[in-house]
Parts: structure tokens; sequence; C-alpha cells
């Protein structure tokens, strides 16, 4: 993951504004409201505490819920952000030296659990910096073109083991460990 530690960590102090701004706004509106209704019952108060003090549970359990959908809205669209931030990061840097050893360990593990002789699945992007990966490590098989964001996919020849190490997987994959940053900075 230390290729997406830098943009992880942006988005996690931003993380950190945006929870500072929610928490204010959410104590902004609850004493607003708490507020309003005191006035608005402050002849009733003597007869009625007990429904007072009801709406203000009810207004207080409705301001949590939105807070968290809020929340929970932000954790997607922060984990989208991510997502985006790191293909547009792998289509611009394909040549990156970081990205190019990740290929490369991507093809050994496959070596390791496939064998010598593959089929290699990879972005047409990557097409020639994996077949020549193949021929530094003296793998046999063939790279073919496949629409996605960075990574491979490693075959055998037979179809009966396939390795899925593509960007999209290695995020979903690890989309709990991200989710954790997250939350821990929420």
């Amino acid at each position: 993951m230390s290729l997406f530690e830098d943009l992880i960590n942006q988005h996690i102090r931003e993380l950190e504004e945006l929870k500072q701004r929610l928490l204010s706004d959410l104590e902004t509106k609850i004493r607003q409201r708490s507020y309003e209704l005191l006035s608005k019952y402050s002849e009733e108060i003597s007869n009625a505490q007990s429904q007072v003090t009801l709406e203000r549970e009810r207004i207080l359990y409705e301001a949590l819920i939105e807070n968290r959908k809020i929340i929970s809205n932000t954790y997607e669209d922060i984990l989208r952000e991510i997502k985006k931030d790191i293909t547009d990061y792998i289509d611009k840097n394909r040549t990156n030296e970081k990205y190019i050893k990740f290929l490369e360990n991507a093809l050994l593990k496959a070596r390791e659990v496939i064998g010598e002789d593959l089929i290699v699945y990879s972005s047409p992007k990557d097409r020639n910096t994996l077949t020549i990966l193949m021929r530094k490590h003296g793998l046999k098989g063939e790279v073919v073109d496949r629409d996605m964001s960075g990574g491979l996919v490693a075959s055998s020849r037979d179809g009966a083991i396939v390795l899925d190490m593509t960007l999209d997987t290695l995020l979903e994959t690890n989309v709990e460990e991200i989710k954790k940053a997250v939350a821990s900075v929420l």
C-alpha cells in the first residue's frame, strides 16, 4: 500500500476537517432547534415537561440518524475519490518505478502460483512493460489486452488457475483497512 499512502493521508486530513465541521454544524443545529422549542413551549413547560423531554430526544435522535447518514455518504464519497485518485495517479504514472515494481511483483507471484507458462491480461497501456518483465523473468506465455485500470490477471493456459491482481480487486480487498483509517479520523 506504500504507493497509495500519500493519497490516503491527504483524504484523512480532509476527513479531520470535515469531522470538525460536521460536529460543529450538528451542535449548532441541535442548539438552535432546542432554543426554538423551549421558547415555543415556555408557557407550557410546567404542564408539559415530559412532552418537551420527549420532543428533545426525538430531535436528538433524528439529528443523530441524519449525522450517521451524512457520515456514511461521506465514507462512500471518500472511497470513490480515493479509488479515482489512485486510478488517475496510476494512469498518469505508468512508467513510475513503484508501479513497474508492483507489476513485477505481481508477475513473480503469478509464477509462484501458476508456473512459468501463463496468460497475462492487462490494460493495453501496460502491455509493453509486462512483455519486457515476462522476458526478464523467463516467463512464457502472452499478454492479452483487457479493459482494466491497472494491475493484471494471470491465468494458466487451461484457465484452471486464475490470479486476480488488478487495481480494482486490490482496492476492494483493502477497502476495510481504508474504512478503518477513515473511521479513525471521523
